[in-house]
């Protein structure tokens, strides 16, 4: 998932901005999956859930801000 939301990066789509908050938002996310990978309960499901809404429209929102900035 990493990968694949620094493509924009890679491709030339956007700029650093964007690259360093993705990175960012994807450790954060990597965080919580291990997190629930290694003990499982309903509340951190459903935290990694909320989260991963919560990821996504910083993604775009770092998309756009970059956009803005960058130019």
């Amino acid at each position: 998932m990493i990968a694949t939301t620094a493509l924009p990066f890679v491709i030339q789509m956007s700029g650093w901005i964007y690259l360093v908050s993705a990175l960012a938002l994807g450790a954060i996310f990597l965080w919580y999956a291990w997190r629930l990978f290694r003990a499982y309960s309903d509340r951190l499901a459903r935290s990694t859930f909320n989260y991963s809404i919560v990821y996504l429209a910083a993604l775009f929102a770092a998309l756009l801000v970059d956009h803005y900035v960058t130019g």
